[in-house]
């Protein structure tokens, strides 16, 4: 690695932090972080699109919904991200593709990414939400496999209404497996899908009033309870 500065050998091998948790692959996991001193109701949200304008940033999650051109700066360079990201409540992971025509080696390499985001901005301090996506039923185990039961989780629901049952089962075993205490939905929810949610509305990750910024401000609750009635 001659002629290669540090910052080139570290992006070249892409080390874990020491003593991370991961599989015998190398996989990381991502831990499930705290959010019991948090009153989701007083929480807005912000894009990485945004990030350097908006205010109040302790009052807000940090979301990573966007193309994976505009991501890759992320993954890229960790440490420059995570200074930028430092003062928001908490940040989510890049959402890198996941689509069901994508080659697997692909989809499994971008969750991986996604993966080791969330590691180390988890070791440097930041709180962690992890964007979970998925594609088909061979990809479960990539999707699901490394994050803590019981954590506060991102998902999207943008662009799935051709596919409707296949999130639906995709989603359903991502609750059995990760069982999260609260799922921030990036969309509307689908008909089908149960569990604890906050819905995000577009607009809402910029600095204008949305339907959600109402809700707020009229000391609404913007949690919604969705379970299965009893036969």
């Amino acid at each position: 690695m001659k002629g290669l500065t540090d910052f080139e050998k570290f992006n070249l091998i892409k080390p874990l932090p020491d003593n991370w948790p991961r599989n015998e692959k190398g996989i990381p996991f991502i831990r499930k972080d705290n959010f019991d001193d948090v009153d989701w109701n007083e929480i807005k949200f912000a894009s990485k699109s945004n990030i350097k304008s908006t205010k109040n940033k302790s009052k807000k999650v940090l979301l990573n919904f966007q193309f994976d051109k505009t991501l890759n700066p992320v993954y890229n360079n960790i440490f420059d991200y995570a200074l930028k990201a430092h003062d928001f409540l908490a940040v989510t992971t890049p959402d890198f593709s996941a689509y069901r025509n994508m080659e697997p080696w692909k989809i499994e390499e971008n969750i991986i990414h996604s993966l080791w985001c969330g590691a180390w901005l988890q070791y440097l301090g930041l709180r962690v939400i992890p964007t979970v996506t998925w594609a088909d039923e061979s990809t479960y185990d990539i999707c699901f496999n490394f994050v803590e039961k019981g954590s506060v989780v991102a998902i999207s629901t943008i662009g799935i209404a051709k596919n409707k049952d296949a999130f639906l089962k995709g989603f359903n075993e991502m609750i059995k497996r990760i069982e999260p205490s609260l799922i921030l939905v990036r969309g509307k929810l689908i008909d089908g899908m149960e569990g604890k949610f906050i819905c995000i509305d577009f607009l809402d990750t910029f600095e204008i009033e949305s339907e959600y910024e109402q809700l707020s401000l009229l000391n609404l609750d913007q949690i919604q309870i969705i379970r299965k009635e009893a036969d």
